[in-house]
């Protein structure tokens, strides 16, 4: 897949949601696995932002999401006991 195709791929699949409520709630998993798609053939995460009409924060939450399924592990801080 190229840059191109990787980019169309995002733009179609954000094309797929156009609704108003929308707009915050990328969780759609056509667009997240674009999403993830592009960022890890190496495309700009401006590029993808801009094509999946998303936040550059966002861009790299749908992808993480794909790459790193589950809940996020708490940090080591928060995991130590009060004794």
């Amino acid at each position: 897949m190229t840059s191109d195709e990787a980019i169309r791929a995002v733009e179609e699949a954000a094309a797929m949601y156009t609704l108003p409520d929308f707009e915050h709630e990328h969780t759609a998993p056509e667009l997240q696995a674009a999403v993830a798609r592009a960022v890890t053939r190496g495309m700009p995460i401006r590029d993808v932002a801009a094509a999946a009409h998303m936040t550059a924060l966002e861009v790299l939450d749908a992808a993480d999401a794909l790459t790193y399924p589950g809940p996020a592990p708490a940090p080591a801080e928060m995991q130590r006991s009060t004794r």
